[in-house]
C-alpha cells in the first residue's frame, strides 16, 4: 500500500509529524525488547519493594538480619543508616518502586499502540529517557555508596544493576524508538512519571504506619498509650518495667555505668549499643538532642552489647570485631572524665573502625600513652563489658540499639520526634 506524501497522515505507522520514515516494528525484535524491558522492570520493582521493606525494618529498630548483611562494608544497614537512604523523608525504595512502575506503564502503552500515533510515540521515547534517568542516578548513588557511605548495599547494587541492562536494552533497541523525539511528548511522558512519583509518596507518608513493620506504639495517635494512667513507670501495653540495676559509683560491682543528666531524674533511659552498629550511630546524634532538649529531666545511661564475640559470649563468628576493643576504650576514657567526648568521636568515625583507631581516639580526647596501655591489660574493663553483656542477657536484649524507658523496653520508632513523643508522656505520668 503506498501513501501519499499529500495527504498528512499522521496516523500511519510509517511517518511521523514530520514527515520523515518511522523505523519499521520488526515484530520479533520489538516483542523481544518489550519483553526484555517489562522482565527487567518488574526485576527493579521487587527488589525496590524489598529495599522499602528493609529500610521501614531498619528505621523501627528491629534486629536486622536481612541477606544482604555480609560484613561493615558490604551492610544494607550502614547504607540505610546513612542521610542519603531518604530523599525529602522518603525512602528511596518509594522513589524505586514509582520509577519501576512507570517504565512498566509506558512499557504497556508500548505494547498496546505499537509506537503508533501520539501515545505511542509519548510512551516510546519517555521510556528511553527515563532508562537514560536511572543509568545516571545509579552511578551517582553508587559512587555516593562508595566513597561517602564507604560501605554498598547488594539489593541496591541489584537496582542499578537493572538500570544499567535498561539503558543497554534501550541502546541497543534505539532503532526501534519511535521518531522524531518531540519535546511535547516527553513532557507529557515525564509528567506521567512524576504523576506517579508523587501518588507513590504522599501513599508512603499517609500509610507508613499501615504498610510498615513497625509495632503499634510507633502510631503517633497511639504512642501516649505507652503509659499506663495512675502509674508511676511506664508500662507499654502487656509489659511490665524491669528492674534494671544501675551503677552510680566506680567502686561498685564491676565498675560504674556511664549516664548524662541529673540523678534525680524521674525519667532514666538506658540504651545497649555497639560502636560498630550503623543504627547506633544514628541513634547517637537523636540522643544528644535528646540530652540538650531534656537537660535535668532525663538520665541517659549508656549500656554496652558489643556485637564482637571477644566480650560477648552469644556472639559465634565475626560480625564487629573491634567492638569490643572500642568499648574498652570508651571505658578508659571515662576513667578520665572523657567517655562521652570518646564516643562521640567513635560513631563519627564508625568507618574507620579498627584497633589501631580505638588507641588513636583515646589519645585523641587527651589520654596518656601509658594510661592507655594499663587500661588495655585492665581485666576490669572486659569484666564490666561482660557485665553489661549478662544484663541484656536477662532483659532478652539480641540485637542494637536497644532502648529501656524506665525499666520498660521500647520498640518504636528511634526517630526524634517518635522518642520526644514518648518522654513527654512518661514525663507527664511521673509528675
Amino acid at each position: 500500500m503506498t501513501t501519499h506524501p499529500s495527504s498528512g497522515n499522521e496516523s500511519s505507522h510509517n511517518t511521523g509529524h514530520s514527515g520523515l520514515p518511522m523505523p519499521e516494528a520488526n515484530g520479533l525484535s520489538f516483542s523481544l525488547a518489550l519483553f526484555a524491558d517489562a522482565a527487567l522492570a518488574l526485576l527493579g520493582l521487587s527488589l525496590s519493594v524489598y529495599a522499602l521493606r528493609h529500610h521501614l525494618s531498619f528505621k523501627a529498630g528491629e534486629s536486622a538480619n536481612a541477606f544482604c548483611n555480609v560484613n561493615d562494608t558490604i551492610s544494607c544497614d550502614a547504607v540505610v543508616a546513612s542521610p542519603y537512604s531518604e530523599i525529602f523523608g522518603v525512602p528511596l525504595g518509594i522513589y524505586g518502586i514509582a520509577f519501576f512502575v512507570s517504565l512498566l506503564v509506558f512499557n504497556v502503552m508500548r505494547a498496546a499502540s505499537a509506537r503508533s500515533g501520539f501515545a505511542g510515540r509519548m510512551a516510546s521515547q519517555t521510556h528511553a529517557v527515563l532508562a537514560i534517568i536511572g543509568l545516571a542516578v545509579s552511578l551517582i548513588l553508587g559512587a555516593l555508596a562508595l566513597i561517602v557511605v564507604k560501605a554498598l548495599c547488594l539489593v541496591c547494587l541489584g537496582i542499578y544493576l537493572v538500570c544499567i541492562l535498561l539503558a543497554v536494552s534501550t541502546h541497543y533497541g534505539r532503532a526501534q524508538l519511535a521518531r522524531p523525539f518531540r519535546r511535547s511528548s516527553i513532557a507529557i511522558g515525564g509528567l506521567l512519571a512524576l504523576m506517579i512519583t508523587a501518588v507513590s509518596a504522599y501513599s508512603f507518608t499517609q500509610f507508613a504506619g499501615a504498610i510498615s513493620p513497625r509495632p503499634p506504639g510507633l502510631d503517633p495517635q497511639a504512642a501516649k498509650s505507652i503509659i499506663q494512667p495512675g502509674s508511676q513507670s511506664p508500662v507499654q501495653s502487656n509489659q511490665p518495667a524491669q528492674a534494671i540495676p544501675l551503677a552510680r559509683s566506680p567502686y561498685s560491682g564491676a565498675g560504674e555505668d556511664y549516664r548524662y543528666g541529673n540523678e534525680q531524674a524521674k525519667v532514666i533511659v538506658q540504651e545497649f549499643v555497639d560502636f560498630q552498629c550503623p543504627g547506633c550511630a544514628v541513634l547517637a546524634l537523636t540522643v544528644k538532642e535528646l540530652k540538650a532538649k531534656y537537660g535535668s529531666k532525663v538520665l541517659f545511661v549508656f549500656r554496652n552489647y558489643p556485637l564482637d564475640q571477644s566480650c560477648n559470649q552469644n556472639i559465634h563468628g565475626r560480625m564487629h570485631e573491634f567492638s569490643c576493643g572500642i568499648a574498652g576504650m570508651a571505658r578508659c576514657a571515662g576513667q578520665y572524665g572523657k567517655f562521652w567526648e570518646y564516643a562521640d568521636i567513635a560513631f563519627a568515625k564508625q568507618s574507620e573502625a579498627s584497633a589501631e583507631s580505638a588507641v588513636k581516639w583515646a589519645k585523641a580526647v587527651g589520654l596518656a600513652s601509658d594510661a592507655i596501655e594499663v587500661c588495655r591489660k585492665s581485666p576490669d574493663i572486659v569484666a564490666k563489658l561482660k557485665d553489661d553483656v549478662a544484663v541484656a542477657d536477662k532483659l532478652s536484649v539480641t540485637g542494637t540499639p536497644t532502648i529501656f524507658i524506665n525499666g520498660v523496653r521500647y520498640d518504636g520508632d528511634r526517630s526524634m520526634a517518635a522518642l520526644t513523643q514518648v518522654l513527654d508522656s512518661t514525663l507527664i505520668e511521673v509528675q
